[in-house]
């Protein structure tokens, strides 16, 4: 007995040193909520994975941001420093980009747990936290999506450029601010970079700041059962702390598996590229093909603000003039908001990778822009050359010449045009693309470009094919050949026979386009 006295006396002298000292006893009975067990207990982990994911999010953020440069010229070349060169470069941005989609869907689950027991009602400052931070993770992912400033990054700013600019009245307004001005340029990757490193973390602090110190929810309880909730209140943290290992091992094996997407910079994009955006935002971009114009761009910012309003509101329509007209009035509002959410976001998402499957000429393009990303991981990193550099002099006179009419053509059409959304794809395709005249054929692409590189630079181990044409016995004639037979031109492993592979026109291109390219 007096053991057990002087283990409470002393547990007691702990919890008054650390309310002397710290506010650690006022955000843990601002946390303590109505006590669960079973199955009820472990669905409540999920508050605890996504402060792990949310951490993991702010910890590889800052790991990224001591090498990431916001500059059209340099961010493409310092995530693939990331990417080629800094140790674990690739594995911490996997873990970066894969973490923002497993947070989404982390929180959705938490919120939905949360509507399970009736959170929203005694304690709606939690649920409107909860809702405001999905809304900021999702703008977070919106932004960070452009900061790569790979063919896939500056095709989706165009996506998001033409949805601003066709809302109506102001769309033009709001178009101009996200760009910084009538065109895409090194402001439009600084804005974007401001919003997701500053503008959002502040307002996900601010949220969490006034969800933990400046409501209070729970009402006063006796010592006794204060002392009951804070045992419950422990397990409970270490229920989180299981659930929150597992999802962070399952992530980190994912994202050490399958690296995040990163293709060849923005100006090398071929014609024709087709952006997809990351799974949390596949539904709505599916959504956009069935609508026409203007309608696309309402219903694009209208309907996922209105879902996660009424999110918000939830707490709040319990009014008498409310009930007369529908029972459990919160209760039927969540179910209907969550039923449609979840029909909506899955139909369309499941419909939009079976569409891609499923189209040729889709598939086809994927196919080559996928090829193009493996062939760009394995080239080796090339560092960015200076401006004053002699090579790049050399190549800026000999492209001034070629790209001078296309630069005109351009300018006209946007004059002709105005500022609608197609006329500012097609005049940014012009602009981005002028250096791809001669460029390298699907073919080629698809089948060499792992080993030889996209542009004949050589991958690796793997010799480039610049100047080839040059050398003995490497004739347009002599290509064709040796694709047919390579042993015969003297090649072993791992070059093999093209000859039941490609097509006769195939294999002509791909021979016309190598012995076309020339070492300077």
């Amino acid at each position: 007995m007096n053991e057990e006295a002087d283990k409470n006396l002393l547990d007691q002298q702990k919890r008054n040193w650390v309310s002397r000292w710290t506010t650690l006893g006022d955000i843990e009975r601002t946390l303590i909520d109505k006590p669960s067990s079973g199955f009820e207990a472990w669905a409540r982990t999920t508050a605890g994975v996504v402060v792990m994911l949310l951490s993991l999010q702010i910890i590889t953020g800052l790991l990224l941001g001591f090498y990431y440069v916001p500059s059209t010229e340099s961010a493409h070349t310092t995530v693939e420093y990331i990417e080629k060169v800094v140790p674990a470069g690739s594995w911490i941005r996997s873990l970066h980009h894969y973490g923002s989609m497993w947070l989404t869907l982390w929180l959705v689950l938490h919120l939905a747990q949360m509507f399970w027991r009736a959170t929203y009602r005694r304690r709606p400052v939690a649920w409107i936290a909860s809702v405001l931070l999905l809304a900021l993770i999702l703008a977070s992912g919106v932004t960070g999506y452009s900061l790569p400033w790979d063919a896939r990054a500056f095709f989706g700013t165009r996506v998001t450029e033409g949805i601003a600019g066709g809302l109506p009245l102001v769309g033009s307004a709001v178009r101009e601010w996200i760009l910084g001005g009538p065109e895409i340029s090194p402001i439009t990757l600084g804005r974007f970079f401001a919003v997701h490193v500053m503008v959002v973390p502040i307002l996900i602090l601010l949220v969490l700041a006034a969800r933990l110190f400046v409501f209070r929810e729970r009402a006063l309880v006796s010592e006794a059962e204060e002392r009951r909730l804070e045992v419950w209140m422990h397990r409970q943290v270490f229920r989180n702390a299981i659930s929150a290992a597992v999802v962070f091992i399952l992530l980190a094996i994912y994202s050490w598996k399958y690296f995040a997407p990163l293709g060849p910079a923005a100006d090398t994009a071929a014609p024709g590229y087709l952006p997809r955006p990351g799974a949390q935002f596949l539904w709505l971009f599916q959504m956009l093909k069935y609508l026409p114009g203007r309608a696309a761009s309402v219903v694009a910012v209208a309907l996922p603000g209105l879902i996660l309003l009424g999110l918000i509101l939830l707490p709040f329509l319990n009014a008498k003039p409310i009930k007369r007209l529908i029972p459990h009035p919160r209760r039927t509002v969540g179910v209907v908001i969550f039923s449609f959410s979840f029909l909506l976001f899955t139909v369309l998402t499941i419909l939009a990778y079976w569409k891609d499957a499923t189209d040729p000429i889709v598939g086809a393009q994927l196919r080559r822009q996928q090829a193009e990303e493996v062939a760009f991981r394995s080239a080796p990193f090339t560092p960015l050359r200076a401006r004053t550099s002699e090579s790049v002099i050399d190549e800026q006179s000999d492209a001034k010449d070629s790209g001078k009419q296309a630069d005109n053509a351009s300018k006209n059409d946007n004059q002709g045009n105005g500022n609608t959304a197609v006329s500012n794809v097609n005049a940014s395709s012009n602009m981005q693309t002028n250096v791809l005249t001669g460029g390298p054929p699907e073919s080629y692409i698809i089948n060499c470009s792992a080993c030889h590189g996209t542009r004949g630079q050589g991958v690796q181990k793997f010799p480039k094919l610049i100047g080839v044409g040059s050398k003995p016995r490497r004739s347009v004639e002599d290509i064709i050949a040796l694709l047919n037979d390579p042993k015969a031109y003297g090649l072993e492993a791992p070059m093999r026979s093209y000859a039941d592979k490609l097509t006769e026109d195939e294999k002509r291109e791909i021979a016309e386009w190598v012995a076309s390219l020339k070492s300077k």
